[in-house]
């Protein structure tokens, strides 16, 4: 079973404002020079440089004419600005604001909501529509989902895996998939793997009073 942290979760939500940045403006954040103008324009006071953009984008930017390509110190730099301090967090809400966004926890909230109407989940009465062999993926495909595949009598095996915590070849008895509720806007829902049998007494009472930190990892997929 796959362990995630906050910092992963955290990493996870900069890469997606990245790609909503772009999507919005055209810009990539790693495209630095610009991405800061652009975002130092729709603000009149502070300013993000890019400096900070390449810290948290590094994939491969330019930089005074050369390639400009993630080293250890900057590595190190990013693993600690994933921490989000006051400093980090004050320009990601300009990054944000520039997008139309109120702040960076005006972001992470909408996100969240939109993460949940776009959940795909399965349950009991749809299996009857499997066929054996069949794949299905549950979760936010392309993004963090699980392959499945249907092995017939209520059973998936886990083909692939995305940023969930099941390992593939994973097998899987359930009457169904659901989000777990959440209240911490930085980390997106558990998807909860609900028993098969009604006497499965333990873990039932686990999902109605549902607890990440306590809920026995099998009912987590």
């Amino acid at each position: 079973m796959k362990e995630r942290n906050k910092n992963e979760e955290i990493e996870f939500l900069l890469q997606e404002l990245n790609r909503i940045f772009k999507q919005e403006t055209g810009i990539p954040l790693e495209n630095s020079m610009k991405a800061s103008d652009y975002i130092n324009g729709k603000n009149d006071f502070e300013e993000v440089s890019d400096r900070f953009l390449r810290d948290h984008w590094p994939s491969l930017v330019k930089s005074k004419g050369r390639d400009y390509k993630i080293d250890e110190e900057t590595d190190k730099k990013k693993k600690q600005t994933n921490t989000l301090n006051s400093k980090t967090i004050n320009k990601l809400n300009l990054i944000a604001k520039s997008i139309g966004y109120k702040n960076w926890e005006d972001f992470c909230l909408k996100y969240k909501l939109d993460t949940e109407k776009e959940f795909t989940g399965m349950d009991y009465f749809k299996f009857s529509s499997l066929l054996e062999g069949e794949t299905v993926y549950i979760g936010w495909y392309p993004q963090r989902y699980c392959k499945l595949k249907y092995l017939g009598e209520y059973s998936f095996e886990v083909i692939e895996s995305c940023r969930m915590r099941s390992n593939v070849g994973r097998i899987i008895e359930t009457s169904g998939f659901r989000l777990a509720p959440t209240s911490d806007h930085y980390f997106f829902p558990e998807v909860i793997i609900e028993p098969l049998y009604e006497y499965q007494e333990e873990l039932w009472n686990a999902i109605e009073n549902f607890n990440k930190e306590t809920c026995p990892q099998e009912i987590l997929l």
